[in-house]
């Protein structure tokens, strides 16, 4: 269910929205100042806030920076009268997502956010989906514990970061830490109950700390480091067996951890204890190899006349050979549906990371009211995960029966009506090129349509002072081709040359994961993605599908 949150300081407006957004099956809350609207938000997880652009204390554009600070996934639609137009435009390139004028009719209220939904649905799936491609990118421990903590500081938006797991003698220890010094790391052993990790891990519960510990008297009597400002500590868990604790602190950011924080650190873990899990099996797997090894060379030399019994081993051994084999390609390809498929005998299930963060999330029955209504709101959402999910590992299997004949026009104008107006307020024209009577091709709509996303994106985020994206389409004897030509800085060729490399990126806060994963679907429809560009005019990323295309069988 939508959550949607009015502001208006005038209680006709409020009542009308609220009645009919209520009837419509939206859950609403309603505030009348800018200084309400900002506590709710810091409280509880809202998909949508309807804000006026004039209110009694704070403007719409101060109440719109300091709401983006707290939840930067909330959609905001400006509600403006004739005279506050300017400042409704202005909000928009603050991160608002459209603006409605007065007097508010509810069914355009409706539509607005209907579509802002559907933006901010294709913006998760491709999130979430960069974020499970970077922790399944590798099986390897000491890797795998970098990229859970640099990914985590980055999702989370926090300056440091550990992560602790347990020894053989079932102790808590450091695996990893930023900025923490290597002789405390090291020192560092905790008993379950010891200190707020070891709290953590008794009881199977995480916390958000404010402050020090002065806001949470279950912690009086512990210690913690007195230049952390906020932080959040979190059991890492599968199936209800605690791997670790996860702990994420702000030490410079002003703004303190919230609930919907908490909600994205309980999902994220969820997909941590899956990847540590992984790396465990496949450290043993390596293990227990190198001991059939020497096992084996030992028989090769002593064992001459015990030929069944060799055999027998090297049956096993090769058998070995080949989960190693499946799991190494994984980590190389740093392909979460390779992964998923490499690893199936050992996980029936991948939905289950998110019916596991809901059950994570429930664990605690007696929860103040404010922390159940924050449940109940993981709850709902874990059907959206849910669904996510299965997208997903849907394109980890692609068959045939997933690709239908599509118009390439429509799939392109679809996302185009979606985004067009944000990018027109950004000074950024979409002029389109379509080829007429263009045969039909075989892809999947929901995958490319990402790819369509991706690089509109990229091609707006070159042209910093706006400008124009010519999309084309035309087709030859085989192929139908698909051309975003922007005109912005351009790239030279040593960029090009890296620019479907994971984790590689020219942005300051990207992930490096986009055009990877555009590269992938893109091939998986037996296509091919390439980029052409001339530093300081152009660059043009050309898409070249297949006309007449095989079956996909991964």
């Amino acid at each position: 269910m939508c959550r949607v949150l009015v502001v208006d300081d005038e209680k006709d407006v409020v009542d009308a929205l609220e009645r009919g957004l209520s009837r419509r099956g939206y859950e609403v809350e309603v505030a009348f100042t800018g200084t309400e609207a900002v506590l709710k938000v810091r409280k509880s997880k809202f998909d949508v806030i309807l804000l006026d652009v004039v209110l009694p204390d704070l403007n719409g554009v101060e109440v719109l920076e300091q709401v983006k600070k707290i939840d930067p996934e909330i959609e905001a639609i400006m509600i403006t009268g004739h005279a506050s137009i300017e400042t409704a435009i202005n909000s928009m390139k603050k991160g608002a997502y459209d603006y409605v004028e007065k007097p508010v009719f509810i069914d355009k209220i409706v539509a607005v956010i209907e579509k802002a939904g559907e933006k901010h649905r294709l913006a998760e799936t491709v999130a979430l989906y960069e974020i499970g491609k970077a922790i399944f990118s590798t099986v390897k421990m000491d890797d795998l514990l970098k990229i859970i903590i640099d990914l985590g500081m980055r999702v989370l938006r926090a300056d440091d970061a550990s992560l602790m797991l347990f020894d053989e003698s079932g102790k808590l220890y450091i695996a990893i830490a930023s900025g923490l010094n290597e002789e405390i790391r090291k020192e560092t052993k905790l008993d379950l109950g010891e200190r707020i990790s070891g709290w953590v891990a008794k009881n199977k519960e995480g916390v958000i700390l404010i402050n020090g510990l002065k806001n949470d008297p279950r912690f009086s009597d512990f210690a913690i480091r007195a230049d952390i400002k906020s932080a959040m500590v979190i059991p890492l868990l599968k199936n209800d067996r605690v791997l670790g604790v996860l702990s994420v602190n702000r030490l410079n950011i002003e703004e303190n951890f919230t609930n919907a924080d908490m909600y994205k650190l309980n999902i994220y873990a969820s997909l941590v204890s899956f990847a540590l899990d992984n790396a465990a099996l496949y450290k043993n797997v390596l293990k227990t190899q190198v001991e059939l090894l020497r096992a084996n060379q030992g028989l090769e030399e002593k064992e001459k006349k015990a030929l069944d019994m060799l055999n027998d081993l090297r049956q096993a051994h090769e058998k070995l050979k080949v989960s190693q084999l499946l799991l190494s390609h994984s980590a190389k390809l740093a392909d979460l549906g390779k992964l998923v498929s490499a690893m199936a005998h050992e996980v029936n299930n991948p939905l289950m990371i998110i019916s596991g963060t809901a059950q994570l999330a429930l664990m605690d029955e007696n929860a103040a009211r404010e922390q159940r209504q924050s449940l109940d709101v993981i709850v709902k959402e874990c059907w959206k995960a849910k669904d996510i999910i299965q997208r997903l590992l849907k394109f980890s299997h692609p068959s045939a029966g997933e690709l239908k004949e599509k118009d390439v026009n429509s799939c392109i104008e679809s996302i185009i009506s979606i985004i067009e107006h944000q990018f027109n307020l950004a000074g950024v024209q979409i002029k389109r090129n379509y080829g007429q009577n263009l045969p039909l091709v075989c892809l999947d709509e929901g995958q490319m349509q990402e790819v369509f996303m991706n690089l509109l994106n990229n091609a707006k985020d070159a042209m910093a002072q706006g400008g124009e994206i010519t999309v084309s389409t035309y087709s030859n004897d085989e192929h139908l081709l698909i051309e975003f030509k922007d005109c912005g800085c351009g790239m030279s060729q040593e960029v090009i040359k890296s620019i479907f490399d994971p984790f590689f990126t020219t942005k300051e806060m990207g992930t490096g994961l986009g055009l990877s994963v555009c590269y992938g679907i893109v091939k998986a429809h037996q296509g091919d993605l390439k980029f052409e560009s001339e530093i300081g005019k152009w660059t043009k990323a050309i898409l070249v599908l297949p006309l007449r295309q095989s079956r996909i069988s991964v």
